[in-house]
């Protein structure tokens, strides 16, 4: 196979390029950077450009079998319209007549925040945050460029993705909460925690680019399992006993509130929310249509990324 991945210097991206070569396909990736130490550099076909520039773009995309679009701005606002929605257009323009399946990374976060009961693909797109939001505009104009195009697609949605080697902020900060002996557990036992492993993502992302039936379809793909066994494989990883204190979701949306006004405060009413939701995200669809299985549990994905956390705390003392 020939394909062409955007940010594939990504935590996401790496590994999806690292896949495609082990299975000796060629690669070809778009760079802002013309030189980097990461090792498959001088593996791949390397194209400079930037997505926000859309003449940049031009001779990226020739006779490719499959276009794996990974990149995003995720955290800084001001870039995320011109990145996540000016980027794709300008992608779409150069994707047309040399592309053949369109493959996007995309987000249960264009459902907007969802407390509790199953979520399939055909939920109703309701995003709050101004990522959700442009997101959710990329994904749209990919629908409606494949009806006016000579490509096909598939959308991958997954929930919370996260690995050893990633650095994600949050889930690092529950980790330092349970930690220092500070978490308790909110509302009733049997909340969810919507966590995916990268090594299951990176598998859905795979088999939609080369399985027949992913042609024009969309997929979430996520995990489940408890916040209770979540937070208890954290504690046991840290050599921690396991919390014990459960605050009634009444009382500790109070204290969020009132405190919401302290910098960096982890106690926000999104992560009350977060905590004591009972959303299951389904993934039987992509199951039963692409034969999807999990690569790796939640309880094994999360003690490595502890013992990781570990390691680098241990580098910083």
């Amino acid at each position: 196979m020939k394909v062409a991945i955007t940010g594939a210097t990504g935590f996401i991206g790496k590994l999806l390029v690292q896949k495609h070569l082990d299975l000796g396909d060629e690669v070809i990736i778009l760079s802002r950077k013309e030189k980097s130490n990461i090792e498959f550099y001088d593996k791949v076909k390397l194209h400079y450009g930037d997505l926000s520039d859309a003449n940049s773009l031009q001779n990226f995309l020739k006779d490719i079998d499959v276009l794996y679009h990974c990149a995003a701005e995720i955290r800084d606002e001001s870039k995320m319209k011109l990145i996540n929605v000016k980027g794709t257009k300008n992608l779409i323009k150069a994707a047309s007549g040399n592309i053949k399946h369109w493959v996007q990374l995309s987000s249960v976060g264009v459902y907007g925040p969802i407390y509790s009961g199953n979520v399939k693909e055909e939920q109703h797109y309701d995003p709050i945050n101004k990522y959700e939001k442009t997101k959710l505009e990329s994904d749209l104009l990919v629908l409606e460029a494949s009806e006016n195009s000579n490509f096909t697609y598939t959308l991958v949605r997954p929930s919370n993705v996260f690995g050893s080697e990633m650095r994600n902020e949050s889930l690092f900060q529950l980790i330092k909460t349970i930690e220092k002996g500070f978490y308790v557990f909110v509302g009733s036992k049997g909340a969810s925690a919507n966590y995916v492993p990268v090594e299951n993502v990176i598998e859905a992302i795979y088999l939609s680019g080369t399985q027949l039936n992913a042609k024009n379809q969309i997929y979430i793909v996520s995990s489940w399992t408890t916040i209770e066994i979540f937070i208890s494989n954290i504690a046991k990883t840290l050599g921690k006993s396991g919390p014990k204190i459960r605050i009634p979701i009444v009382i500790i949306m109070v204290i969020a509130k009132v405190t919401s006004f302290i910098p960096k405060n982890p106690l926000t009413v999104a992560r009350v929310n977060a905590l004591s939701n009972r959303t299951v995200y389904v993934t039987s669809k992509i199951e039963k249509e692409l034969g999807y299985k999990p690569i790796e549990s939640v309880e094994t994905g999360i003690v490595r990324l502890v013992e990781n956390y570990k390691k680098q705390n241990n580098k910083n003392v």
